[in-house]
C-alpha cells in the first residue's frame, strides 16, 4: 500500500513538473487528434468530404494534362489540306467559305448519339447552307463502313473515315469530340475545352467567322428554322387516315 502511494506521488510530481508539462499536453493533443481523424474518416460526412477532395484532385490533374496536351495544337492559319490529304486521298475539300470539322471516335456504343447529333445538326438545316457553312465529321472507322453508314442513315454531311487516327493525330485531337473551324481553307479556331456541346461549339466558331452580332443572328435564324419545323410537324402531319389538322 505504501509503495503504491509513493508511486502515485512520483507520477503526480512528474506530471506537474513544468519541464514535463509541454510533452504531456502535446501527447494528449496528438492522441485526441488521431482519434478524431479515425472517427471522422469512418463517418458519412468524412467519406463525403474525402470523395469531394479526390474529385477535386482528379479534376486538377486532368486540367494540367489538358494544358500540356494543348501545347501541341496546330498553329492558326494551317491549311485544311495539311490535315486531310495524306490521310484520305478520296476526300474532296468542300467549297464553302466556312467549314466546321468535328473529330469523333467510333460511331458505335456510347459515341453513336454524339455522331448522330452532329450529323443531323450540320446536315439537316438550311441555315448553315445560307450562311455558307459546311460540316465534316471524322470518324474512327474504315472508309467502307463510313460509306455504308452514310447511305443507310441518309446523312447530308461529309463524313470521312480515319481508322488509323492519322487525321486526329495531325489535328491533336486530345479529347473527343473536338471541333476545328476553317475559313477559306485555313484554320481560324479550335475547341480548347471538352464537353462544350453542339450549341457551344457552333456559337464560339460563329463568333470568330461572323463576329458576336453575326453569330447571334445566325443562331436566331437556326432557332427560328427549328421552331418552324416543329410547328409544321405539329399542325400538319401525315397520318394513316389522311392529313392531320
Amino acid at each position: 500500500m505504501g509503495a503504491e502511494i509513493r508511486t502515485n506521488k512520483k507520477v503526480k510530481e512528474w506530471l506537474f513538473d513544468p519541464q514535463n508539462r509541454l510533452p504531456v499536453l502535446l501527447t494528449c493533443f496528438l492522441s485526441l487528434l488521431v482519434l478524431f481523424l479515425v472517427l471522422f474518416w469512418n463517418s458519412p460526412e468524412g467519406q463525403r468530404w474525402l470523395a469531394q477532395w479526390q474529385s477535386y484532385r482528379h479534376a486538377l490533374q486532368v486540367q494540367v494534362q489538358l494544358a500540356q496536351a494543348l501545347r501541341y495544337d496546330p498553329p492558326m492559319g494551317t491549311p485544311l489540306a495539311h490535315f486531310i490529304v495524306k490521310a484520305s486521298k478520296e476526300f474532296v475539300v468542300p467549297s464553302a467559305p466556312f467549314l466546321l470539322l468535328i473529330v469523333l471516335g467510333s460511331c458505335e456504343g456510347c459515341g453513336e448519339k454524339v455522331v448522330k447529333d452532329w450529323a443531323e445538326t450540320l446536315g439537316n438545316w438550311e441555315t448553315w447552307r445560307k450562311e455558307n457553312i459546311s460540316g465534316v465529321l471524322v470518324l474512327r472507322e474504315g472508309a467502307e463502313k463510313v460509306k455504308k453508314m452514310v447511305a443507310e442513315k441518309g446523312w447530308q454531311v461529309t463524313v470521312i473515315g480515319d481508322r488509323k487516327g492519322k487525321i486526329a493525330k495531325a489535328l491533336n485531337a486530345c479529347f473527343l469530340p473536338r471541333a476545328y473551324g476553317f475559313a477559306n481553307g485555313k484554320l481560324v479556331w479550335l475547341q480548347r475545352e471538352p464537353k462544350m456541346g453542339v450549341v457551344g461549339v457552333l456559337e464560339e466558331f460563329l463568333k470568330v467567322v461572323k463576329g458576336e452580332q453575326g453569330a447571334a443572328q445566325v443562331l436566331n435564324s437556326w432557332s427560328a428554322e427549328m421552331r418552324e419545323k416543329v410547328w409544321s410537324k405539329t399542325v400538319v402531319g401525315p397520318t394513316k387516315g389522311g392529313v392531320k389538322r
